[in-house]
């Protein structure tokens, strides 16, 4: 009598990897070929790289969704330009750290320690300072950065984390020029 179980297990392992075969991710896939016969590859990668901040924002940072921080982001990114200063201060996860450049030579930058909303507005222009909002500006969203901490813009000027619910705010400014 011949075992059967060889004949499962491999059975099992060809469907398996059929199935994997199979189950390609969309980020995968071709790019598509517009009328022109030339291949969108920068929309492809633009596309993939949105899917994977996506993915990494609930996975790995702990947001409660990725359409809900991609909201936040654009709602952040249009009160910033519009200089809509009490917007901009609802975003923000109180306490809020702050770190100012102190203008000297020493590399030591100042610590803010932001605790109301109030304290936020008197220091918003120290806080967002030029190169911060234009930064947050030119930061699409597939360019964040994210990570267990959460999720930053050009090298952690502005640093997103998820609240206990899991609603996006802001937790660190780098203002340092």
């Amino acid at each position: 009598m011949k075992p059967t179980w060889k004949k499962k297990t491999t059975a099992l392992a060809t469907t398996s990897l059929l199935a994997a075969a199979i189950a390609v991710p969309v980020s995968a896939a071709p790019a598509s070929i517009s009328a022109s016969g030339s291949v969108s590859a920068v929309s492809a990668a633009a596309s993939s790289k949105a899917s994977t901040v996506e993915n990494s924002l609930v996975n790995v940072a702990g947001f409660k969704s990725a359409s809900n921080f991609k909201a936040f982001y654009a709602n952040l990114q249009r009160a910033v330009a519009k200089g809509d200063k009490a917007a901009v201060a609802a975003r923000v996860h109180y306490p809020l750290t702050v770190f100012l450049d102190d203008d000297d030579d020493n590399d030591q930058n100042q610590k803010l320690v932001i605790k109301t909303k109030a304290q936020f507005l008197n220091n918003y222009n120290r806080i967002f300072t030029d190169d911060v909002r234009e930064n947050l500006a030119e930061t699409s969203f597939s360019e964040l950065l994210v990570n267990w901490k959460g999720a930053s813009i050009d090298d952690g000027d502005i640093w997103f984390t998820p609240s206990k619910s899991g609603l996006p705010g802001i937790s660190t400014v780098n203002a340092d020029d």
